[in-house]
């Protein structure tokens, strides 16, 4: 979905965020496998103090309220979102929905869990950094880590008449998202990991010289204590991202960005 006419820088980037949101919560997947983790760490939700960082139209914290959380402050900045959020939770006595940025907000009093979906289609490319900047620091994080994995195959096994390697070719160095039917595309290989309460590595290299293929791709997993959650290609909210590949040893950074971190990728051998 594109904006077609003209608007004020603001209310542009507000009404983006809007509809970004569709496609997230049209992606069922996601959004029982994040209802189904609340469900599954019930113990740190009932009786407790719970936050959610950017809310989006509730649906989590409507979740943490039906859980039996003695309080839950949800936080969320868009306008547009936040009087959705608001129909929706108004009716939870233990909710408090506030407008505000995640990283602004201060808990009025100790947090035992917080709960977010800040993760990128390449990881670090959203808004996990803010975990890490945040000067209040919960006891639980659901979830509280994740992987950028990868793969390599062919690009002949796509069959593509378009996007074929003489196209690829064409897009060396280039990451590009949603290129390919992703069903039943296996990620073989882990990349980087993040960890709540760990260091992120905002640097790293991997030689995939082992491996075999012309076509690397990249692949989100959410996890939570180790477990999966969810995974690029199965939650349609996270694209694979492609490339051609062009070497045997890969280096991927992250930068900061106007809004989020920006992602410099190189093929270094």
């Amino acid at each position: 979905m594109d904006i077609m006419n003209l608007l004020p820088e603001d209310r542009f980037a507000q009404v983006d965020d809007l509809l970004a949101f569709i496609s997230i919560y049209d992606d069922d997947n996601r959004t029982h496998a994040f209802l189904q983790l609340l469900e599954d760490n019930a113990e740190d939700i009932r009786g407790k103090v719970c936050v959610e960082l950017g809310t989006g139209i509730g649906l989590l914290s409507e979740k943490l309220a039906q859980l039996g959380a003695r309080k839950v402050y949800a936080v969320e900045v868009n306008p547009f979102l936040f009087q959705i959020a608001q129909k929706r939770l108004s009716r939870y006595k233990n909710v408090e929905l506030i407008q505000a940025d995640a990283r602004d907000f201060v808990p009025p009093e100790p947090v035992h869990t917080l709960v977010h979906e800040f993760y990128g289609q390449l990881l670090y490319d959203e808004e996990l950094y803010i975990l890490d900047q945040l000067p209040w620091k919960p006891a639980v994080v659901l979830p509280d880590g994740g992987k950028l994995a990868a793969g390599l195959m062919d690009i002949e096994e796509f069959d593509d008449p378009v996007v074929n390697a003489d196209f690829m070719q064409q897009l060396s160095g280039v990451l590009v998202s949603g290129l390919f039917d992703e069903e039943d595309v296996p990620l073989d290989f882990d990349v980087v990991e993040f960890r709540y309460g760990k260091p992120f590595p905002l640097k790293m290299r991997k030689d995939i010289s082992v491996y075999q293929g012309n076509l690397l791709y990249f692949g989100l997993k959410v996890m939570h204590q180790g477990k999966e959650i969810c995974q690029a290609g199965i939650c349609s909210n996270w694209s694979y991202v492609w490339t051609w590949r062009a070497g045997n040893i890969f280096e991927i950074e992250f930068v900061s960005g106007a809004r989020a971190p920006e992602v410099l990728f190189q093929w270094i051998d």
